[in-house]
């Protein structure tokens, strides 16, 4: 009988030991994550960022070339340099997350509310935010490729041609992608930054418990 308990014992206790050692390593796992949700909150703010300034530059292209006799040629080329080559989406990191899920760590922190609320996160809201980044750069390459207004050799001195029915369906693209895609898609992340604070808060909760 003696014997017995004792073997029980050990296994007990090799058993509690296993689970604290995968806690920790769910843990230490967590940490990593954290890191990149603090990374993915600093994108967030500097797209944002970006996505006003390009909603001022594609506002004041629609101005100009209402009247392309009259345009601003330098700033002219300087707003569609901007609103062509200069467009950051925001594609979230995942590595941690999709690490977590394959080794099964999810479980070991013991926390189905955090779980359920990173879940919510990853498996929804980045993947919305992937899905519309995508579109977003597929919508702006679609438009550049069915245009011929802009003037790409002499872009600084002499930016469209002087093909008014080319300026005016520019003019249509570009308000499209203004109003459908730049002003819409930044309201889209300005809306989800907060689920990221409030994803980091809740690490951040659970690590200091």
């Amino acid at each position: 009988m003696l014997i017995l308990s004792s073997v029980y014992l050990a296994v007990f206790l090799e058993s509690a030991s296993q689970a604290r050692a995968d806690r920790g390593a769910a843990r230490s796992a967590l940490v990593q994550l954290l890191g990149e949700l603090r990374e993915d909150q600093a994108d967030f703010q500097r797209i944002i960022g970006f996505q006003d300034g390009l909603d001022r530059h594609y506002a004041n292209l629609s101005r100009w070339l209402e009247d392309p006799s009259a345009y601003p040629a330098d700033s002219v080329a300087t707003a569609l340099t901007q609103v062509t080559t200069e467009n950051p989406t925001l594609f979230a990191r995942r590595a941690s997350w999709n690490t977590m899920i394959s080794a099964g760590q999810l479980a070991d922190l013991e926390a189905p509310a955090l779980v359920l609320q990173l879940g919510q996160l990853y498996e929804t809201i980045y993947d919305r935010i992937d899905y519309n980044s995508s579109f977003y750069d597929e919508e702006l390459g679609a438009t550049l490729r069915s245009t011929t207004a802009i003037r790409w050799n002499t872009l600084e001195t002499r930016p469209l041609t002087s093909d008014l029915e080319e300026i005016e369906r520019l003019a249509s693209r570009l308000e499209m992608v203004h109003v459908t895609w730049n002003v819409w898609y930044r309201d889209l992340l300005i809306d989800y930054e907060g689920a990221v604070s409030d994803a980091i808060g809740a690490v951040e909760a659970y690590l200091s418990s």
